[in-house]
């Protein structure tokens, strides 16, 4: 197969259009191929408090038990949401 090369002028901005659009396209393409995983995000302590209503400190108690699994990434702890969800059922679980 022989590459064909195509020599034009274009500006500065029209290239970067040129790229953003092509980049653009390509996430769209991945997207439509990848399923939904909103689910296995990873979240901040933060996020995980607010989602369960609780303070920071049950969940960092939690993180200590093992009661919820977490990650290390660069001196920061997360934790994936759909863990963090099934961690809950089994603690009710044992709650009740």
């Amino acid at each position: 197969m022989i590459n064909q090369m195509l020599l034009t002028s274009i500006t500065i901005d029209d290239l970067k259009i040129v790229i953003s659009q092509s980049i653009s396209d390509e996430l769209q393409k991945f997207k439509s191929q990848t399923p939904e995983t909103n689910d296995c995000e990873l979240i901040k302590i933060d996020e995980v408090a607010k989602m369960l209503n609780v303070s920071k400190v049950t969940v960092f108690a939690w993180k200590k038990a093992g009661k919820i699994p977490f990650y290390r990434i660069a001196n920061k702890v997360y934790f994936k949401k759909n863990e963090v969800i099934e961690s809950l059922k089994k603690i009710e679980k044992r709650v009740l």
